[in-house]
């Protein structure tokens, strides 16, 4: 049985890109792979995504056993809680609103959605995806940091640190 060149198998179109994920210049890395040096996503990937599944589904299990989650009393509409405070995921929010209401209700909110809407638009540098820590995607890698550092600090402030009329108080005093 004669042994077949991967070149004569697959060959390289010049005019195509080879690319699913957007019009590139040149070649992108999966050009020179063959059946041979794929991983089939079946059973390979689907038995690891399963593992995955049932050791995160055990964790939370786990943590839902140990630590008890009580309701509080009935809500009573005549007398509301003092501060009332959003869920923990919207409190970030609440406390830009507390400081201006229509950069932290409005502009805000609106500038992240529409970041959200037009990245794929904005960021089409295909270098250095896939890539933890990637150098070629220092300046994505360090707005998305401070993003999520910003987001992080406004819960924790508005979570524990407000207190009666949303002042600011120190849970210690």
């Amino acid at each position: 049985m004669k042994a077949v060149n991967k070149e004569e198998m697959f060959p390289k179109d010049p005019n195509k890109t080879y690319s699913l994920m957007a019009i590139v210049d040149g070649e992108t890395f999966n050009v020179e792979k063959g059946p041979e040096d794929t991983v089939q996503s079946w059973p390979h990937l689907m038995v690891r995504e399963l593992a995955l599944f049932l050791l995160v589904f055990a964790v939370i299990l786990g943590v839902s056993l140990i630590f008890n989650a009580p309701l509080e009393e009935a809500a009573n509409p005549l007398h509301s809680t003092n501060p009332a405070k959003a869920p923990w995921y919207f409190v970030g929010i609440q406390e830009l609103v507390s400081y201006s209401a229509f950069l932290g209700g409005i502009a805000t909110p609106a500038l992240i959605v529409l970041t959200l809407l037009l990245l794929p638009y904005l960021d089409r540098n295909p270098k250095g995806t896939g890539v933890w820590f990637s150098r070629d995607r220092r300046v994505a890698t360090a707005l998305f940091t401070v993003f999520v550092v910003v987001m992080v600090v406004l819960i924790l402030i508005g979570q524990f640190l407000r207190g009666p009329n949303w002042h600011l108080y120190l849970p210690w005093s």
